[in-house]
């Protein structure tokens, strides 16, 4: 009894053994590929994608895994990271800005009981600005110096008065004006030492 061999099976099989051995030549011959053109796209297990410089370096890399989930960093010409976007080990937003010599100097995020801040630092990574929210829930603006005093401190109190208060180059207070514990108007100056010398209150 003779054996009938289908046309288009042993085409589909001499197609598939081609195929095969095209992509093992390939892959051995260390050959890229040009395009790849695809509706959607799955990596498992903490996987990543990567996209190189004409150096080498990463340019591009976006991670499953983080300190708390997924991450999207670039970087620049040089494989220094420039810019990071993912989760903080709490899991919340965070949005880091780096230089050239890849020290940080913005961060945007969610601190740890939910409130929003941005930061900016010197090229000692130094703090030097804050704006956002405080742990109580108030609003709050702190300008810093050179060595990470504190000098200017414009926002909402933890009893929910608003005011500004200056400090020297210490971080020793040098006036505060603002409200007062009666709800009232007050002013106070200090000496270097940050010891009250000159108040004033309305205390009507």
């Amino acid at each position: 009894m003779k054996t009938r061999i289908d046309p288009k099976s042993l085409l589909i099989g001499v197609l598939s053994t081609l195929l095969l051995m095209s992509l093992i030549s390939a892959k051995q011959g260390g050959e890229d590929l040009e395009d790849l053109k695809v509706n959607s796209l799955t990596i498992q297990e903490n996987g990543f994608i990567r996209i190189l410089s004409t150096a080498g370096d990463n340019t591009v890399v976006i991670s499953g895994e983080g300190p708390g989930g997924g991450t999207i960093m670039l970087a620049n010409a040089l494989g220094v990271r420039s810019v990071s976007l993912g989760a903080n080990r709490e899991g919340q937003g965070r949005f880091v800005s780096y230089n050239q010599e890849g020290k940080v100097s913005a961060h945007l995020g969610t601190g740890q009981k939910g409130e929003g801040f941005l930061r900016t630092f010197n090229t000692r990574e130094a703090p030097t600005v804050y704006l956002g929210a405080s742990t109580q829930g108030g609003g709050q603006l702190a300008t810093y110096n050179e060595v990470g005093k504190e000098t200017v401190f414009l926002g909402t109190g933890s009893s929910g008065i608003g005011f500004l208060r200056t400090a020297n180059e210490y971080g020793k207070m040098s006036a505060y004006l603002g409200t007062g514990k009666s709800n009232a108007g007050m002013v106070l100056l200090c000496d270097r030492n940050g010891l009250t010398q000159w108040v004033e209150k309305v205390d009507k």
